[in-house]
């Protein structure tokens, strides 16, 4: 039954995120608001990700799995709001990995002078079997949709995944 309640989560929210990359491509809104966030390679610091042709490298977790970092920037939003990251292969569709949700605080982010950051959070590749081959050099899209009272906004950048450097 949680297999059952988990696949109709990643895949109700596969369909809900679908929606929400607007058209125009990465960056643009969706919904409602005057919202917009940014995606970026989260770590000790925000990088920020090209439209496609960025890296995102594979970590290896202290208790064994392996994720990437991810976070994101916000500008003109209530920074109470629930947001979704997924990776999803950008030829089949499929979700790569767990899609990460969270509700967040508007104490949980900083700010860098220009706009308001989040980072770092993490989606998790694989806990049960973690093999970086299975993962590195695949190319995917890192989503990111965030809702709050008064917005509703989404960015995607297109990343290959690297191996950790060794």
């Amino acid at each position: 039954m949680r297999a059952l309640a988990q696949l109709l989560a990643v895949t109700l929210g596969a369909s809900w995120l679908a929606g929400c990359i607007g058209d125009d491509g990465p960056g643009t809104a969706c919904g409602t608001g005057p919202g917009k966030v940014e995606v970026a390679r989260g770590g000790s610091r925000l990088y920020d990700l090209p439209p496609s042709g960025g890296e995102l490298p594979i970590v290896l977790g202290s208790q064994g799995g392996i994720h990437v970092l991810v976070g994101f920037r916000v500008w003109d939003m209530d920074l109470g709001m629930d947001i979704t990251y997924r990776l999803v292969d950008p030829e089949t569709e499929a979700v790569v990995g767990t899609p990460t949700a969270l509700s967040l605080r508007p104490t949980l982010f900083t700010n860098d002078g220009t706009s308001t950051i989040r980072n770092p959070d993490l989606v998790v590749l694989n806990n049960e079997e973690p093999r970086v081959e299975d993962f590195a050099g695949r190319t995917v899209r890192l989503e990111l949709e965030a809702r709050s009272a008064d917005s509703h906004a989404c960015d995607a950048r297109t990343a290959r995944l690297v191996a950790p450097a060794e």
